[in-house]
């Protein structure tokens, strides 16, 4: 039975609790061994008028029911994949204590309207939603937003899209790195290159590769989470898709890329990867989020509201 949009009483909506990110990660699942975690995905919160499909301000009431519904499943963790906020720092005031109410570990993927605000708050933000060392949601030695997590037999991967970006903060090389994988997109006439997309840098692709071969090293199924898709609507997809997927696909341990950014969510499977895009919370007055359950075999997806459930067998 799908979950449909409710409100809850509005002293929900005052929760004091500031976030931080949760670091410790449970190592045991539930009874039957397999691994249960939350997925949602553009919440995407600001106090403004709807905009197409954009429900801006219903995001906190459809945000304070998937907390509801996921801290009654006794999960092992929440993933959010992207974009909080929609703009204006003051956005996360709202959204930053609901999100500290989650039972489970919290991990957070940025994406890039998160860093829709004024250039002054650009530098710290990844401290102030609790991505960044100093508040334990970094790895030593990992590059800024990206870092992993184990839970039982499975690694996640955290990959930082908004490494290469026009709206995240860019060193001149990193400017320098950005410009030339777009140009090389539109060489080959592809329009992966607008503003709203991101890419990963080379350096955060070596990184991936030593987590990639440690994870095949040590018999773990990997499960990679960032921002923006490698495939789907061509306009919103990482800005070097292609090299990324020509990546994970040289390891057999890696069973699923999840993404968000393109709101409408896709599917497609591709040389054993599962590659899944969920639907973005902002869009309509119906909500979305999924349970997913990691088991030997598969990777099964129950759908709330908008979102599609899924049974996808592992290679």
């Amino acid at each position: 039975m799908r979950l449909y949009l409710f409100v809850l009483p509005a002293l929900l909506l005052l929760c004091p609790v500031p976030c931080r990110m949760q670091s410790a990660v449970k190592q045991d699942s539930n009874k039957t061994g397999n691994v249960r975690i939350g997925i949602f995905t553009d919440c995407q919160y600001c106090n403004c008028e709807s905009n197409g499909l954009r429900e801006y301000r219903l995001t906190l009431a459809k945000l304070d029911s998937c907390i509801e519904v996921f801290n009654a499943l006794n999960l092992d963790a929440v993933f959010h994949l992207g974009d909080m906020i929609d703009h204006n720092y003051s956005s996360y005031d709202s959204v930053l204590p609901r999100f500290g109410r989650f039972k489970a570990p919290l991990n957070l993927v940025l994406g890039n309207h998160d860093y829709m605000v004024k250039k002054r708050y650009k530098e710290g933000l990844v401290y102030h939603i609790g991505l960044g060392r100093e508040s334990g949601g970094k790895d030593e030695g990992s590059p800024e937003g990206a870092y992993t997590k184990t839970i039982g037999n499975w690694c996640f991967i955290i990959l930082n899209g908004d490494d290469l970006s026009y709206v995240a903060p860019q060193s001149r090389e990193k400017k320098d790195e950005r410009n030339e994988v777009v140009g090389d997109s539109y060489m080959h006439l592809e329009y992966t290159g607008m503003p709203w997309n991101g890419g990963i840098g080379k350096n955060q692709l070596h990184w991936l590769e030593a987590q990639l071969q440690a994870a095949q090293g040590a018999g773990q199924r990997v499960i990679i989470l960032c921002h923006f898709p490698l495939f789907g609507k061509e306009d919103h997809l990482l800005f070097n898709h292609t090299e990324v997927f020509t990546l994970i696909s040289r390891y057999p341990c890696v069973k699923a890329y999840f993404n968000g950014h393109y709101h409408a969510g896709n599917y497609v499977k591709k040389d054993g990867i599962h590659i899944v895009n969920f639907k973005g919370m902002v869009d309509t007055k119906q909500n979305t989020f999924g349970l997913i359950t990691l088991t030997p075999d598969s990777i099964i997806i129950k759908g709330y509201g908008r979102e599609t459930d899924r049974k996808l067998k592992i290679r």
